[in-house]
C-alpha cells in the first residue's frame, strides 16, 4: 500500500466525525459561518502556511513545498448546502430543519481538508504550492466561483492548474471509481424569467380581457419547439419550464402570469440559439394573444472544460495509487451544472472536474433528493487520488 492510502487510512475516523458534524449542521450559500470556521480551525490545527478570506465565507489555504519554488496547484470543494428537508433517517441528519447537504459538498469539503491534511504530512516531498479552494454558495446562483476570481484566488501565487472532483450515487461495488472525461464535461445553465403582461376581466366575460394563462399555455407549448426544431440536432439542449404561477381567483381572467425556464447547453452556438429563440417565440406568442411577454435572461454557469493533458495525468495519478479499477472513461459528458467552470473560463487556467461513485446500490436516489445517503469510504478514495494528483503535477 503507498505511503498516500496508508496515511488517509490513519486518518479516516477523524475525516468521518467532520464530515458528520458537517452533515448536521448545513448552511446555505454565502450563509456558511460555521462551516467555514469549522475549515480555517482544521486548516491552523494542520500547520497550513497561509489562510485567506477573499470572500465573508471563504476559505483559501496555501500550502508550500519544501523543495522549493516552482508551480501552483489549485484544489477546490464547495461548502454550501441546500434548502432541502433531509429525510434520511441518520443519526447525523441535519439539526437545521429545511437545509441539508444533498450535494454532497459536506463530503467535498471534509476530503479538501483530508488532502490538505496529507500533504501537509509530505510537505518535504514536494516543490511548489497547493492552493486549496473552499467556495462558498456553488449552489446558488450567480455561485461563487466568479466572486472568488474577481477577488484574486488565482493569482498571489498564479495556479497553473486546478482540479475538482463532485460524489454522485453509483452502485457499491464502485465506489471509490473516478469517471474521466476528455472536453466539455457540464453543461452550460441559464434561467430565463419570463412575464405575461395581459389583462385582467371577469370570468363570465373572457372576451373584454386579454388571458395570460391562456398564453403562458401556449408559450410552454412553443417553447418546446426550439430544441426540436432550432438547436442542430447533432448538437444538445434542454429547455425546462421549472415555475409556472398566475391569476388571482377562479372567476377572473389573469392579468399577469409567470414562468422560469432553466436551460442547458454544452456550446455557445447551441446558448445563443436557445436564448434568442425564447425571446423571438415570447414575443410573437405574445403578440398573438394580446399579451406582452417581458423576458429577463439571468446567466448561469458556463460549460466545464477537462483540459485533455490533466485528464491524462490524472489517469496516471490514480491508476498508480488506486489501481487501474478505480479509473473509468465515460463516454458521455454529465448533463448538469457546475460554476467550477468559471475558474477556467475566465482566466485561461487549465483545469479538470471529475465524478466519484459514492454509492449507495438499490437505495439510490439523485443528488439534491432528501433521501440521499453516501458511503463515507469513498473519501478514502477520493483524498488517496487527488493528494497523488496533486504531487504528480507539481512533479512535472
Amino acid at each position: 500500500m503507498s505511503e498516500i492510502k496508508t496515511y488517509v487510512e490513519s486518518i479516516f475516523d477523524e475525516l468521518v466525525a467532520i464530515r458528520r458534524d458537517i452533515h448536521a449542521h448545513p448552511e446555505t450559500g454565502s450563509q456558511e459561518v460555521r462551516t467555514s470556521a469549522l475549515i480555517r480551525a482544521e486548516l491552523e490545527k494542520m500547520g497550513m502556511d497561509e489562510i485567506q478570506s477573499p470572500l465573508p465565507t471563504a476559505v483559501v489555504g496555501l500550502l508550500h513545498g519544501k523543495k522549493g519554488p516552482g508551480k501552483c496547484v489549485g484544489l477546490r470543494a464547495d461548502i454550501d448546502a441546500l434548502p432541502v428537508h433531509e429525510d434520511t433517517g441518520l443519526p447525523f441528519a441535519s439539526q437545521n430543519e429545511g437545509v441539508m447537504h444533498a450535494c454532497g459538498h459536506d463530503l467535498h469539503t471534509t476530503m479538501l481538508l483530508g488532502i490538505a491534511r496529507t500533504l501537509c504530512h509530505m510537505r518535504d516531498q514536494f516543490a511548489g504550492t497547493v492552493k486549496f479552494i473552499f467556495e462558498p454558495s456553488e449552489d446558488l446562483m450567480p455561485g461563487g466561483a466568479r466572486k472568488l476570481v474577481a477577488a484574486g484566488v488565482m493569482e498571489n501565487p498564479h495556479v497553473d492548474a486546478i482540479f475538482g472532483m463532485h460524489v454522485c450515487p453509483s452502485e457499491n461495488d464502485t465506489v471509490g471509481t473516478l469517471n474521466l472525461y476528455k472536453g466539455y464535461f457540464t453543461s452550460a445553465v441559464d434561467l430565463i424569467h419570463m412575464t405575461v403582461n395581459g389583462k385582467s376581466g371577469h370570468g363570465s366575460a373572457p372576451h373584454t380581457a386579454d388571458d395570460a394563462i391562456v398564453c403562458a399555455g401556449y408559450l410552454i407549448t412553443a417553447l418546446q419547439t426550439i430544441v426540436s426544431r432550432r438547436v442542430d440536432p447533432m448538437d444538445t439542449a434542454v429547455v425546462t419550464i421549472g415555475t409556472m404561477e398566475g391569476g388571482e381567483a377562479v372567476n377572473i381572467v389573469a392579468g399577469q402570469a409567470k414562468m422560469v425556464a432553466v436551460s442547458r447547453y454544452f456550446t455557445d452556438t447551441a446558448r445563443n440559439t436557445v436564448l434568442e429563440q425564447a425571446k423571438r417565440v415570447c414575443e410573437g406568442v405574445g403578440h398573438a394573444f394580446g399579451c406582452r411577454i417581458d423576458v429577463d435572461i439571468e446567466e448561469g454557469y458556463a460549460a466545464t472544460y477537462n483540459d485533455s493533458a490533466l485528464i491524462d495525468l490524472v489517469d496516471e495519478a490514480v491508476t498508480a495509487e488506486l489501481g487501474a479499477e478505480k479509473v473509468r472513461h465515460i463516454t458521455q459528458p454529465f448533463s448538469g451544472s457546475e460554476d467550477f467552470s468559471f475558474f477556467s473560463k475566465l482566466t485561461g487556467t487549465p483545469g479538470a472536474f471529475m465524478m466519484i461513485d459514492a454509492g449507495h446500490g438499490d437505495n439510490c436516489v439523485s443528488l439534491h433528493n432528501g433521501k440521499i445517503v453516501f458511503d463515507e469510504t469513498v473519501m478514502i478514495s477520493g483524498v488517496s487520488a487527488m493528494s497523488r494528483v496533486a504531487l504528480e503535477y507539481l512533479k512535472k
